[in-house]
């Protein structure tokens, strides 16, 4: 398909994979887990809630449609790529068969390309928070300050093309396998629904553990979108630490919301043990 030339029938034939890669993708699992997490086993999952409250379902439809909007612009900003560069009119480094370079370096350029996505997107998103841009951009996203997983693509069209051309930028300079592109994006768009849920699951020690503090959990990006500006990274904290970006209380936060966790799931356990107490005594009279 992508090494077609360009016609009428290569070009359908992009665009339907575009579509299924970015709209048929996201819908059934950002869906999936709000149905889950969200209703099917809303009580269940109640412990582990961030924010105890819940939006308004017309933030939620408001949610959906920009996330529509979103995947639009990321399926053009693919499609644009792709068609500039069999026109030649722009480089691009992707290849197919992992013989041409290795198995190592297709692990390297996973790694590399993950770096340079946290990097673009801390600094857009600094830029996206600049008092012009935010009124104009940013404030769509904003919109969910209790974010559904159904948020995770909740963008203005600039922001969407914005969040969307890291990509097309690394690969004209940097080769990369195309199947490694495509689990990139399946990598960052789970990991972008999971930081939307609304829900903590990582334990109370991961913010003063040496080594996993650097791995951003769900309150940290929960966190921004309830007080706004601050905690900009998104996979990891380096950014944050080093530009001193995260929020005075994020730590004492994040164990607020573990510590609540942990007791209310200690008492569902001593409760569900009482009642099998009390029903082994009924049994045993």
């Amino acid at each position: 398909m992508f090494t077609c030339d360009l016609d009428f029938n290569c070009f359908m034939g992009i665009l339907r994979f575009q579509f299924v890669m970015n709209i048929v993708r996201y819908f059934p699992i950002a869906g999936g887990v709000f149905f889950v997490i969200w209703i099917w086993k809303k009580e269940w999952f109640q412990p582990f809630r961030i924010q105890l409250s819940f939006p308004k379902n017309d933030k939620l439809i408001y949610e959906i449609k920009q996330s529509f909007t979103t995947l639009i612009v990321f399926t053009l900003v693919a499609m644009g790529n792709i068609v500039l560069a069999k026109l030649k009119i722009i480089p691009s480094k992707v290849y197919f068969d992992f013989d041409k370079f290795s198995i190592g370096y297709a692990i390297l350029s996973f790694g590399l390309l993950t770096i340079w996505h946290e990097t673009w997107f801390y600094w857009m998103h600094r830029l996206v928070h600049t008092k012009k841009l935010y009124h104009i951009i940013h404030s769509v996203h904003h919109r969910s300050v209790n974010p559904s997983p159904l948020a995770a693509y909740n963008f203005h069209f600039l922001e969407a093309f914005l969040e969307a051309i890291y990509l097309p930028l690394f690969i004209m300079f940097i080769p990369l396998n195309f199947n490694v592109l495509i689990f990139h994006t399946f990598y960052a768009m789970i990991l972008n629904i999971y930081f939307h849920t609304g829900y903590e699951f990582y334990p109370r020690s991961w913010v003063s553990n040496p080594i996993l503090k650097w791995i951003n959990p769900t309150t940290h990006h929960n966190l921004h979108h309830s007080k706004f500006h601050g905690n900009y990274s998104l996979y990891f904290n380096f950014w944050d630490r080093i530009m001193k970006t995260n929020f005075p209380n994020y730590e004492s936060y994040y164990e607020e919301v573990t510590s609540r966790r942990d007791k209310a799931l200690e008492d569902r356990k001593a409760k569900r043990n009482e009642k099998k107490s009390s029903n082994e005594i009924l049994v045993g009279g």
